[in-house]
């Protein structure tokens, strides 16, 4: 058995994220495949693919081939625990419900109908259809959703605040986070070891561009690599755009710390040929002021208590439950 769930779970990841089909799933994937259970409730794949669908075709613009089909198991994986606790959870509501207006169960279907259903109501209808469920269905899981974020949110987020000496102290502990690096516009000419195209010799090749670089200005450096360069972006003159100045590769900081906007610098050795360097503007470096910074940085300490705060719940309610997975 536990050998078969977890083929299912496999062929359901393999299906990847246009697999929400029920063709296309076939018979060996159901959506009704149990892949985990919390004090005996299973948990299906329908209801990890009810949650999953929009971050997996967020996937499929970033990924493909195995790598696609592994963010996709971790992501499944993610959601399948993220439901875990939701259902212990649940199991306080139902023992004190209380009513959610129905305006936000409408909201959240909404979304369903975009990640699942093409946009439309009708388009969620058939698709539940297709999954062997039914919208009242889709319906009551919107709702134990629901219901659990307003308890987690009592239960951990609202013991939460951040006071102001928290803020500056880490805005003052983390001083570089708050600055923002010199970055250099630059152009860039290479002399391919070889010589390239401009000569079998680079030294030469090199002392002849130096001198008519000497004072060139930005049209004439851009033709100048135009007619010279060995690097693949000749065409467009060289251009790099914006370089931050803590991400300039070793040999390029050491010879332009001290240049001035418009100037060339070269030629620079490296492993695959000597550059001439141009900067054609620099942007200086900016330290963002507390007042400015005050709020991104409460924000992100609340974020960060929040998730402890619910992770040691959730830690707390698995380690009285019975939780079982099946791949």
């Amino acid at each position: 058995m536990m050998k078969k769930l977890l083929l299912l779970f496999i062929s359901a990841v393999l299906v990847g994220p246009v697999s929400l089909e029920a063709q296309d799933i076939g018979k060996e994937t159901r959506v009704d495949s149990v892949l985990a259970s919390v004090n005996g409730e299973p948990i299906t794949l329908l209801d990890v693919l009810i949650e999953s669908g929009r971050e997996e075709m967020r996937l499929t613009s970033m990924f493909t081939g195995a790598r696609l089909y592994s963010e996709i198991a971790k992501l499944r994986k993610q959601v399948i625990d993220e439901i875990i606790v939701r259902k212990l959870v649940y199991s306080s509501y139902k023992e004190k419900p209380f009513p959610i207006e129905e305006q936000y169960i409408e909201d959240l279907m909404d979304s369903l109908a975009i990640s699942m259903g093409g946009g439309s109501r009708s388009g969620l209808l058939k698709k539940a259809k297709e999954l062997g469920t039914t919208m009242t269905e889709l319906r009551e899981k919107v709702k134990e959703k629901l219901a659990v974020d307003i308890l987690l949110s009592e239960y951990c987020d609202r013991p939460i605040y951040i006071t102001p000496k928290e803020v500056y102290e880490h805005y003052t502990a983390h001083q570089k986070d708050w600055t923002k690096p010199a970055k250099y516009e630059l152009q860039l000419l290479l002399v391919a070891n070889d010589g390239g195209r401009s000569g079998v010799d680079a030294e030469t090749t090199c002392r002849k561009l130096a001198e008519q670089l000497a004072g060139a200005d930005g049209a004439r450096f851009t033709q100048i690599v135009r007619d010279n360069s060995d690097a693949a972006n000749s065409e467009s003159g060289g251009a790099v755009g914006f370089v931050d100045q803590d991400k300039l590769r070793p040999e390029f900081a050491s010879v332009l710390k001290d240049v001035k906007p418009g100037a060339i610098a070269g030629p620079v050795k490296t492993p695959e040929g000597a550059y001439f360097i141009r900067v054609a503007s620099i942007v200086p470096e900016e330290h963002i002021a507390f007042e400015k910074a005050s709020e991104e940085i409460r924000r992100k300490l609340d974020a960060k208590a929040k998730k402890e705060m619910r992770a040691k719940y959730a830690d707390n309610l698995k380690s009285r439950a019975l939780i079982r997975y099946y791949f």
